[in-house]
């Protein structure tokens, strides 16, 4: 019963759009366009409808702290692949400060470049740190964390994940191991932090993440949040018991979660700064190429997501994920040629009275707005958070629509490391932006043209189109120029432990 209520609830937002576009369509030719910018608006709606639900459940957020650290055996995994081999020894250091003595580090090293691999492998021989190096990548990094599992066997209780980048402060372990007394406990999660801010693109990456790890996870704590593939503790047991990392996805992270929640494990998320360091992407490819990377991991997901048992409030926070890839992407593309194509070619996609739309829909834009900016307004986000986070989302929009049809196509895409260290402009990734910016500002001048001589019911479909226009001319103005900003010049990050009191 519970399949089949989720299998509603997932396609609700396509069976509403495509009745919409049936009732609406004024152009057969231009069925595809209705159809898309209906799917828009309600995928939208129903990703405001979670992020409402979960801001409820997020007020009631209390990070439980269950008492004195257990007497636990611990396995950090560092994973690395061809990074930056000064990083990876900080993050090392900073993981075996954080353990003190309650066990191993280990260095998962796939990388392919001798000189790497004969560096960190001499590094860890003398810092006490276990060196795993693979050569045939299989699985990518689930495979790697697989590997290891194996090779450890059953020597520890809690196994913890860092990214080559993300480093734990000292205290990391003594707040994350209590919540483990409770046997339903399968992973703990804390957020990741970003702090070599180089760039508007780093900086947009950051605010993007705010109301993600500030109000999102909180309000997921124990029933959904899940596995953010850095930072995480997992219990050993658990872990093994869903058959390790889910190899079968690029984001194995989330997959795994939900192998874990679909047996009704609990995983708590503890939002405090354990994690002192992390390098979000330093330019405009390297962020495309990270959002592309979650967006297929997540379409990837999907099918096993709808063949899993979960409560519907499980469920639903998971399918958000979907509705959002999908609205940022390709809906996000049909939303910015449906005024092209009404101001510029004069061609109606939709038979709908502009008035009845307006009186909807802009007090709903309006009040989505407001709940958001009311929810995030204790946060270091503002306007400025604002303005930088639509900015990002709107440069990665080509890349998550190429993306989604690789994902439809059933296309393997490589797992590819965020690129790190300092940024360059990224003209290539800008040029549909540029394309769609400078259509967009020949449709305001069409449309400003034509509003004079259109009869007044026109006028205001005229007006609904123009507004559309100017809405995504600027955000896309934006992104083309955070895209092609110059990042600062870094300087090198030290190793500095902190201690977490």
């Amino acid at each position: 019963m519970k399949r089949i209520i989720n299998y509603l609830v997932f396609f609700s937002p396509f069976l509403a759009a495509l009745i919409a576009t049936y009732l609406t369509f004024s152009d057969v030719w231009l069925v595809w366009l209705a159809y898309g910018v209906w799917l828009a608006m309600f995928t939208g709606f129903f990703v405001f409808l979670n992020y409402t639900l979960v801001t409820l459940r997020y007020r009631k957020y209390d990070a439980r702290y269950v008492g004195k650290p257990l007497n636990l055996r611990i396995a950090a995994f560092v994973t690395s692949f061809n990074e930056d081999p000064g990083i990876i020894k900080d993050t090392l250091l900073s993981v075996k400060a954080a353990l003190k003595g309650r066990g191993d580090v280990y260095l998962l090293d796939d990388s392919t470049r001798p000189e790497i691999v004969k560096e960190m492998e001499e590094f860890c021989k003398v810092n006490g740190i276990y060196y795993i190096h693979r050569t045939d990548r299989r699985g990518f990094k689930a495979g790697a964390i697989n590997n290891a599992l194996r090779l450890v066997g059953d020597k520890y209780d809690l196994i913890a994940i860092f990214d080559a980048d993300q480093r734990p402060t000292s205290g990391f372990f003594d707040a994350v191991i209590p919540f483990f007394r409770d046997e339903n406990v399968a992973f703990v999660q804390v957020p990741q932090k970003y702090t070599e801010i180089d760039s508007y693109v780093s900086q947009g990456a950051k605010y993007q993440q705010e109301p993600f790890l500030r109000i999102i996870m909180r309000g997921r704590s124990e029933s959904s949040a899940f596995s953010l593939g850095s930072g995480t503790v997992f219990r050993a047991s658990v872990l093994k018991e869903v058959g390790g990392m889910d190899e079968s996805s690029i984001t194995e992270d989330a997959a795994t979660s939900v192998k874990i929640h679909s047996m009704k494990y609990l995983s708590p998320y503890l939002d405090e700064e354990l994690i002192w360091y992390g390098e979000p992407p330093p330019d405009a490819s390297a962020y495309v190429q990270q959002q592309s990377r979650w967006s297929f991991g997540y379409f990837q997901l999907t099918p096993n997501l709808l063949k899993m048992s979960l409560d519907i409030q499980v469920f639903f926070d998971y399918a958000a994920g979907f509705y959002y890839w999908l609205k940022e992407g390709i809906l996000t593309l049909f939303e910015i040629i449906a005024p092209i194509v009404f101001l510029l070619l004069r061609r109606p996609y939709i038979k709908l009275d502009p008035f009845l739309y307006a009186i909807v829909y802009f007090p709903y834009l309006f009040f989505s707005t407001a709940i958001f900016t009311y929810s995030i307004r204790r946060k270091t986000y503002g306007l400025r958070g604002f303005l930088l986070h639509q900015f990002v989302e709107y440069i990665a929009f080509f890349g998550l629509t190429v993306s989604f049809f690789s994902w439809l196509a059933r296309r393997k895409r490589p797992f590819k490391v965020t690129p790190k260290g300092r940024g360059r402009r990224a003209f290539g990734v800008v040029v549909p932006h540029v394309f769609f910016d400078i259509l967009l500002l020949l449709s305001i001048f069409a449309g400003v043209a034509w509003y004079p001589s259109a009869p007044m019911i026109l006028q205001a479909a005229i007006l609904v189109n123009l507004f559309w226009a100017v809405w995504h001319y600027f955000f896309l103005t934006g992104s083309i120029i955070v895209a092609l900003s110059v990042p600062r010049e870094r300087e090198e990050a030290r190793y500095v432990e902190k201690i977490k009191k």
